[in-house]
């Protein structure tokens, strides 16, 4: 009789250690979707690039005061130009890409070298006070004019083309990294005559960029080129008698771009996948290498912060989750739960009783398959809805 009580109760024990296990870990899978949740609803980014003002490297606002007004600490928005002012000088403007370097995700910055041409009727020379918006540096912008003085063309038109080359910042958002995609802008306005009196108008027909410009590890998917104008939100000091003089005519150049799938795969899935695959061997393992079982789980979840840091390094600070650290805390989760099985199971493992053996096979192979599952399933979440 005592052995067959004995018996029961470490059924009743390992029954009730397994569905200890389980539930652990389907609350833990719980846990991860509601924090997940909660940082990709309250810390990810929402706003906007094209729609948001262009900021420095440190942060703060870098668009420039007209140049005949002290420069301000001021908000400032754009929004798409609807209508031209009869009174406005139009000066048709085209930009074309053929060089960009130096891509630092980690400052928002880059370099852009581009042609820029201006065609116009007119009195106002549009070249004259022309600033970079987003520009960064401008003590190291080149702009190299074309011609000394603009070429009249036949229809009685001015005509100036000029090279330019600088470093331009653009605020990254990486929500989505390694699966992100940038979009990189050089906008251009006047910083003297307001909307009434000039306006940029897009050339569409004959912008673009080179088919030799490639940004190593980023695919170029298009470019765009928008009539935008800006409105700051204030006047400079300058009287309400001369009208909305807070209004100007930009020029927005567009490249998106974005990570190729490969990178995401090879460089970054790929070593975590087999950083995993390794825990898992762990189920596999004869229920009475009861060291080797813990050892393995344990090593996959160091290995698995190096990853992360090492990936995290080239990054810059930002104060929410991008796609790659939840998959990373999906896999913690997974490591996490290994690891709890095999030390609950090396209990079992010390009673040397067939039963408890089988009871640890079993166990391994349903604990396979339900991280294998979460896993999958896992992943296709993650990428598709965040």
């Amino acid at each position: 009789m005592p052995s067959r009580f004995s018996r029961a109760v470490s059924k009743r024990r390992n029954a009730i250690s397994t569905r200890f296990l389980q539930v652990l870990f389907v609350v833990g899978l719980v846990v991860l979707a509601i924090a997940l949740y909660l940082s990709g609803g309250l810390l990810t980014p929402v706003q906007s690039q094209s729609a948001s003002p262009a900021l420095s490297v440190s942060g703060s606002p870098s668009v420039s005061a007209p140049a005949s007004a002290p420069a301000a600490n001021n908000t400032s928005s754009y929004s798409p130009l609807k209508t031209i002012a009869a009174t406005a000088q139009s000066v048709k403007t085209g930009i074309y890409a053929v060089n960009l370097y130096n891509l630092d995700p980690s400052s928002n910055t880059y370099y852009l070298d581009f042609y820029a041409w201006f065609k116009w009727k007119g009195e106002i020379d549009p070249l004259a006070n022309l600033e970079f918006t987003n520009g960064v540096e401008d003590w190291g912008l080149t702009q190299v004019p074309g011609y000394e003085e603009p070429e009249e063309l036949p229809d009685g038109s001015l005509y100036q083309i000029a090279r330019v080359e600088g470093r331009f910042v653009q605020p990254f958002t990486l929500a989505r990294y390694p699966l992100d995609q940038q979009r990189l802008h050089v906008t251009l306005e006047n910083s003297v005559y307001p909307l009434n009196q000039l306006v940029y108008d897009a050339d569409q027909i004959d912008s673009g960029f080179s088919e030799d410009l490639s940004i190593p590890g980023w695919e170029i998917k298009q470019f765009q080129l928008q009539n935008l104008e800006h409105r700051y939100q204030s006047k400079f000091g300058l009287p309400a008698s001369l009208g909305d003089s807070s209004v100007y005519s930009a020029l927005r150049y567009e490249l998106q771009i974005s990570r190729p799938l490969s990178f995401f795969i090879w460089k970054l899935l790929l070593p975590l996948v087999i950083v995993l695959l390794s825990s898992w061997g762990a189920f596999i393992l004869n229920p009475h290498f009861v060291d080797s079982r813990i050892l393995m789980p344990v090593t996959a979840l160091l290995t698995t912060v190096f990853l992360q840091q090492s990936y995290s390094a080239a990054l810059p600070d930002v104060g929410y989750l991008v796609l790659l650290d939840k998959i990373y805390a999906l896999a913690y989760i997974l490591i996490i739960a290994a690891i709890l099985e095999a030390i609950i199971t090396a209990d079992w493992i010390k009673s040397e009783k067939i039963d408890d053996e089988e009871r640890v096979i079993k166990l391994d192979r349903q604990f396979l398959i339900m991280q294998f599952v979460v896993l999958v399933g896992g992943l296709a979440l993650l990428i598709l809805v965040y």
